[in-house]
């Protein structure tokens, strides 16, 4: 039992909507239940849309407090329960006190008929229903009520095979009048999954797991943009070094200058890198005592017209003396 609906308790009767014929239980088929009555809609046409509402009416009605889904099990489910028209949205929108009713005893309903913890039934919210007969505020009164909420996903198809059945327990088990006539007031035409919910938020464990799994998407994305960056640096060198290549390829012979071994522009072929003078073979010394400055070019040159010989004079014998050793190679 809630504790916000506490003044409930002081209700006796499930409060309903007077404007429409009271109904009567019918006993010509004598398979049917003493609890059934006849005003059970016929099965809706179509799921819930959207058309226009009147002003004055909400969409959703929440309980009091609203259900936490991350505190809901991973193993519930969401289920959609249809109400006839003895508590159609019109009704119970404009009623303070019908919503907390069907809230405080709606889950019990459901407890008792699965014979499970009235704990394990969580009520989520109650939505409007539409059908496709409504087409705007003028017909307010078509609008139906859906109480949604959560149970085991494994008491699914049995809660849905007990409401189909009139003779169920669903229906002639609920302890007390309240319980007994809202369960009269199901309208088992619209199935228990026609519409989804949101995810349950499951338990610590699975929350753990869904941590995991982000850190774990973190990871992956970060590596992955590492190996993505690695590859556009191995891309950019190995583009640099092909344009290096191909450009060394395509130059010219006459685009380079430097040539091993031919003496640079302005500058005598025998000198090192300080710029002195060496020594290119043994007739230098001869040259330049001779002050021989001339190019080999005019020393190998050769002229027929032209004639080396020299005069021939005679020598005097007096004028040549005799050697004389001032010293030796030993330095005596």
């Amino acid at each position: 039992s809630n504790s916000n609906y506490n003044y409930l308790s002081t209700v006796s009767s499930l409060l309903l909507n007077t404007a429409l014929p009271t109904p009567t239980q019918t006993v010509s088929n004598p398979d049917q239940a003493a609890t059934t009555y006849s005003f059970l809609s016929a099965p809706p046409a179509a799921a819930p849309t959207a058309p226009p509402l009147p002003s004055n009416l909400p969409r959703v009605i929440l309980p009091q407090p609203p259900l936490d889904i991350s505190s809901v099990s991973s193993s519930d489910t969401m289920i959609n329960v249809l109400f006839n028209d003895s508590l159609n949205w019109q009704f119970v929108a404009g009623n303070a006190d019908s919503p907390g009713q069907i809230f405080e005893y709606f889950p019990s309903v459901i407890a008792t008929a699965l014979d499970i913890s009235v704990s394990e039934v969580l009520n989520y919210d109650l939505v409007v229903y539409e059908p496709t007969s409504y087409t705007g505020p003028a017909d307010v009164a078509l609008l139906g009520t859906i109480w949604q909420g959560y149970i085991p996903a494994n008491q699914v198809s049995t809660l849905a095979s007990l409401i189909s059945n009139l003779k169920s327990s669903f229906y002639i088990d609920q302890p007390g009048s309240i319980p007994s006539t809202l369960a009269a007031c199901v309208d088992p035409s619209l199935q228990l999954n026609a519409i989804s919910g949101p995810s349950p938020g499951g338990s610590s464990g699975g929350t753990s797991s869904s941590g995991t799994n982000v850190r774990q998407d973190a990871i992956i994305g970060v590596v992955s943009s590492l190996g993505a960056i690695a590859i556009l640096i191995v891309a950019y060198v190995g583009m640099k070094a092909y344009k290096r290549r191909r450009a060394v390829a395509h130059r010219r012979l006459s685009d380079n200058t430097d040539y091993v071994g031919v003496r640079p522009e302005g500058q005598e072929f025998d000198r090192d890198s300080v710029g002195g003078q060496r020594r290119r073979s043994f007739y230098y010394a001869e040259d330049s005592l001779r002050g021989y400055q001339s190019s080999r070019a005019d020393e190998d040159g050769y002229d027929h017209h032209v004639t080396n010989t020299r005069e021939r004079r005679a020598i005097q014998p007096g004028t040549i003396s005799t050697p004389i050793l001032r010293e030796s190679t030993m330095n005596w």
